[in-house]
């Protein structure tokens, strides 16, 4: 019915209101919003399919493996624009040609990496390529495009060394224990770039890293900014445990407690996201997690539907430590409701993201809780602060995932009495 009635503007069908368009797919005769060349978007996913890869009968597993999942995506509309891109079916022409191996390695290596992002977890959902650590994958590419970028920066060799032989396996070795947090590449890469901008600022001194002195180690601390200094102390500790720095003396990191919002704005900002349906669910039940339990993003959005639990007496629980913690209503209910209403996907991802097998990405949430106007860092403070008074810090830290240290330091700046657990009664 897509005309409307001058009258009371209800909605009328095409011949009635005049409508010379016409809103039939061409193969299957829907009726509705339709494609380019008038076919519905279903019909224009299997065409531009039968298009790029021909008869699938010819193609490998792993190919045939894609295009079923193509022709299966839950939302034909985005996969039918996808396909419609150039440089899209430029780059599955290549894969099935085979002038571009189907490697992990192949697909961070192209120069319009980012086209390969979306192509990449779709790869992995399908089968067709293995599973491998998301976070571990982008640094991987960015640092190796990096370096190619470096061709005759006279610390070259170094920078190499470092990326290659030092933070590489630190996060291959981490990934065998589990996934890389979401935040993980852009660290490594903010710390590969401090080590060139400090690699940088010894040339301009006119001396080799070999010959630093402690006089000089201590100048770049003092002039340069405070991420430049945190960001380059990694790459400084390596070198001088590898000897390619002088043993020289860092100054010693101090880390400040933070600033916290009152109580009662933390509890009124949880009363507006529990009750305000304005914002997405997803945001709010951000906000709350955050607001109740002190968690980072990074580690929200890899909550899975597992991961909420509800017991025969109907509690649900939260499990981001041991034991489990208990949500308490009305939150309780909003939680389980995000469940339900989650967008048809084959992951378990408690926010699944728009790429195949991947939760909602970092920048996003944090995007959306900034424009609402969200205090993260000082409402987690707030959060982790009221905690650590109802009961003892080490339980605290147990129950919800956190070092035991970082619990002590809010502990002590709550201005509690106590710090360890009660004493035993030993006389009954």
């Amino acid at each position: 019915m897509p005309g409307r009635r001058p009258a009371d503007q209800a909605p009328i069908c095409r011949d009635c209101a005049g409508i010379s368009r016409h809103f039939t797919c061409l193969r299957c005769d829907y009726e509705g919003n339709l494609a380019a060349g008038r076919l519905c978007h279903p019909c224009a996913v299997t065409q531009a399919i039968t298009e790029i890869f021909g008869s699938t009968s010819q193609l490998s597993p792993a190919l045939r493996s894609l295009a079923g999942a193509l022709t299966a995506a839950p939302n034909p509309a985005a996969t039918a624009r996808w396909l419609a891109r150039p440089r899209i079916r430029s780059l599955l022409a290549d894969l099935i040609t085979r002038r571009l191996p189907l490697t992990h390695q192949a697909l961070a290596a192209r120069p319009d990496w980012q086209s390969t992002i979306y192509l990449r977890d779709l790869l992995v959902s399908c089968g067709a390529l293995p599973a491998t650590d998301r976070q571990l994958a982008d640094y991987e590419g960015w640092v190796h495009r990096r370096l190619d970028l470096l061709a005759g920066h006279p610390h070259e060799r170094l920078l190499r060394q470092y990326s290659l032989w030092h933070q590489l396996p630190r996060m291959r070795a981490r990934t065998a224990t589990a996934p890389l947090r979401p935040s993980a590449a852009r660290y490594a890469r903010q710390r590969f770039i401090q080590a060139e901008n400090f690699l940088t600022w010894t040339t301009t001194l006119g001396r080799q890293p070999a010959h630093l002195t402690q006089a000089d180690i201590d100048t770049w601390h003092t002039t340069a900014a405070i991420h430049q200094t945190q960001g380059a102390r990694s790459f400084l500790n390596w070198a001088i445990t590898a000897r390619h720095i002088p043993a020289c003396q860092l100054p010693q990191l101090r880390f400040g407690t933070g600033e916290a919002i009152t109580q009662h704005r933390r509890l009124t900002l949880l009363h507006r996201y529990i009750t305000d349906d304005h914002a997405p669910p997803r945001i709010r039940a951000i906000a709350c997690l955050m607001l109740l339990y002190a968690q980072p993003l990074s580690r929200l959005i890899r909550l899975t539907t597992s991961d909420i639990t509800r017991g025969d007496n109907g509690q649900v629980h939260i499990h981001f430590g041991h034991p489990p913690a208990p949500v308490p209503e009305p939150f309780a209910s909003l939680l389980l409701q995000l469940i339900t209403d989650r967008p048809a996907t084959t992951s378990n991802w408690l926010i699944p993201g728009r790429n195949p097998g991947q939760p909602a990405a970092y920048s996003t949430v944090f995007t959306q809780l900034r424009n609402l106007g969200f205090p993260m860092r000082t409402a987690r403070i707030s959060a982790l602060r009221q905690l650590v008074l109802q009961a003892p810090a080490p339980v605290i830290a147990q129950a919800l995932g956190f070092h035991y240290t970082t619990t002590e330091r809010q502990h002590a700046s709550a201005g509690a009495t106590w710090n360890r657990y009660p004493a035993s009664d030993h006389e009954k």
